[in-house]
């Protein structure tokens, strides 16, 4: 199995997280519905809820959301993609290769999505799907697979971003006893909420631990 990162310019969201700049989207959780309907779960981190909102009801590629849960930086969205949105989505791909998409985020800057794809082939069709539609792709990452066995960190299955979280909250002491470093505070090294950091950092201990505390747990 190969892991990939890949960065994208994806039009899903693009005019709301355009909207707002501060913005970070974390996807949740896609659902295919024997309509045709694409449901997905995405929380919003950051500041600028209003503007936001506004541009999802802007947004072509989705529905108007249905806000589910809310805290003060931190806000999960219900929303199904439009016609326009189900043709840029390449979820029904994911379902339909076996692949397993583990890890999605969006900034007005483009979208990162870690998938763990089956095979060669597999990396092929989802490099012909994304330019095929024209949209702009860049290969960050591509491993066989995430052996803990392996000398490279980047097999444990972290993003980059986690990586980086990681290796800053024990350079700047935040895992020191007392802490010498706050959540908000490395949110503000990422330029991000300390929601978000909280959310990444938390993210990043579970893949690492999955993935060499409990290796044999792994889907493959």
């Amino acid at each position: 199995m190969l892991l990939t990162t890949f960065r994208i310019d994806y039009p899903i969201l693009r005019t709301a997280l355009a909207h707002a700049p501060d913005i970070e989207i974390t996807w949740e959780r896609s659902d295919l519905i024997g309509d045709g309907t694409q449901q997905l779960l995405v929380w919003a981190d950051g500041p600028a809820f209003g503007t936001f909102e506004a541009g999802l009801e802007a947004d072509p590629t989705v529905k108007p959301p249905t806000r589910v849960v809310e805290f003060d930086e931190r806000r999960l969205y219900q929303l199904e993609l439009t016609p326009e949105g189900r043709r840029a989505s390449v979820y029904p791909t994911v379902v339909e290769t076996g692949a397993i998409l583990q890890d999605a985020t969006a900034t007005e800057k483009g979208w990162d999505i870690r998938a763990a794809l089956p095979d060669e082939e597999t990396l092929d069709q989802y490099h012909a799907f994304f330019t095929g539609r024209d949209f702009d792709v860049e290969l960050k990452q591509l491993y066989e697979d995430w052996n803990p066995n392996h000398s490279s960190q980047s097999q444990f299955g972290l993003t980059d971003r986690q990586h980086e979280i990681l290796v800053a909250a024990v350079d700047e002491g935040y895992l020191d006893i007392p802490r010498s470093c706050s959540l908000a505070e490395l949110g503000t090294q990422f330029d991000i909420s300390s929601n978000a950091a909280s959310e990444r950092f938390r993210r990043g201990s579970k893949t690492l631990i999955e993935n060499t505390l409990s290796p044999d747990d792994q889907p493959t």
